[in-house]
């Protein structure tokens, strides 16, 4: 009988010790999940600075066609001058040459959250219509007339696809406005978390919570909308 109760507490004691180890790697993984965020946020200010806009969403081509992804724009100012020299912007960015530099992602293009990859980022923009990335055309923070306070500048979208080298992020006219939409691209992390977004204004993450109002969400991502939504909003209970 003694013997039973000390397998019995034993387990107890171990599954305890088990889900205090799993928090605490998840709280460490979590919280180095924000360091690539708030480093790109630095990079675009930097950006911001020299050229006295932001990087466009991507480069198109004469007839429009998407490009180069502002990932490649701004490899320079994170400390990737040698890389973006590499790569050939008279050239798509599939093509044979650049393709060969897909492997070689910068790791600040990728929660460490994530399964690993060489070369698939989920650190992205909300690119299109009256975001901070409309496109091939350049916004300023003069711009941002609902304030850079509240409008998102980067996001986590996980389990992506895009090749860092492609022009592609989210959509704001086709993805889905609900946080960690499993059924089609979203504002998104791994399931144990909430997802990061980072605004124009300051070096600073915050989390999404599940219940954000998709109105809300949304209305973060518009530079000029007009909307009376301002950050503290996804603090909301």
């Amino acid at each position: 009988m003694v013997s039973m109760l000390v397998i019995s507490i034993g387990l107890s004691i171990g599954w305890y010790l088990t889900e205090w180890v799993l928090k605490a790697q998840h709280d460490a993984a979590a919280t180095a999940a924000q360091a690539p965020l708030n480093q790109l946020l630095i990079a675009l200010h930097n950006y911001h600075e020299q050229h006295g806009s932001l990087p466009p969403a991507y480069i198109a081509d004469e007839t429009g066609k998407p490009m180069h992804s502002w990932r490649v724009l701004i490899l320079p100012y994170i400390e990737e001058g040698q890389l973006h020299s590499r790569y050939r912007f008279d050239e798509p960015w599939n093509s044979p040459h650049n393709l060969s530099l897909a492997d070689e992602m910068p790791r600040i293009f990728r929660s460490p959250t994530e399964p690993p990859s060489k070369r698939n980022a989920n650190i992205v923009v909300v690119a299109g219509p009256d975001t901070p990335f409309p496109g091939s055309q350049s916004t300023k923070f003069d711009d941002f007339k609902d304030g850079m306070e509240n409008t998102i500048l980067l996001t986590e979208m996980s389990n992506s696809d895009i090749c860092w080298l492609e022009p592609r992020d989210l959509d704001a006219t086709t993805m889905s406005f609900q946080v960690n939409d499993r059924k089609r691209p979203s504002i998104s992390s791994v399931s144990w978390r909430e997802p990061y977004i980072v605004f124009a204004d300051s070096i600073h993450t915050y989390p999404v919570p599940q219940h954000t109002p998709p109105e809300v969400l949304k209305a973060l991502t518009t530079i000029a909308g007009g909307e009376a939504v301002t950050r503290e909003q996804i603090e909301a209970p």
